[in-house]
């Protein structure tokens, strides 16, 4: 299995504070992380402080 995290910075909030709001995504889902299984199949979308998707979390399969 793998974990895999893609962030779209193509967003407005992404391209003015990128370190702010990858830290953010990463605080985020790491407080998050023990509501999910540690499974292929898990995952969930990962939102910028506007709560604009960017990107999405999961663990797949290698």
């Amino acid at each position: 299995m793998r974990f895999v995290m893609e962030v779209n910075f193509d967003t407005e909030n992404m391209q003015l504070k990128p370190l702010e709001e990858l830290r953010k995504i990463l605080r985020d889902w790491s407080e998050k992380i023990t509501m999910y299984p540690i499974v292929a199949g898990a995952q969930e979308d990962v939102f910028d402080s506007d709560n604009e998707e960017v990107g999405e979390w999961a663990i797949v399969e290698d």
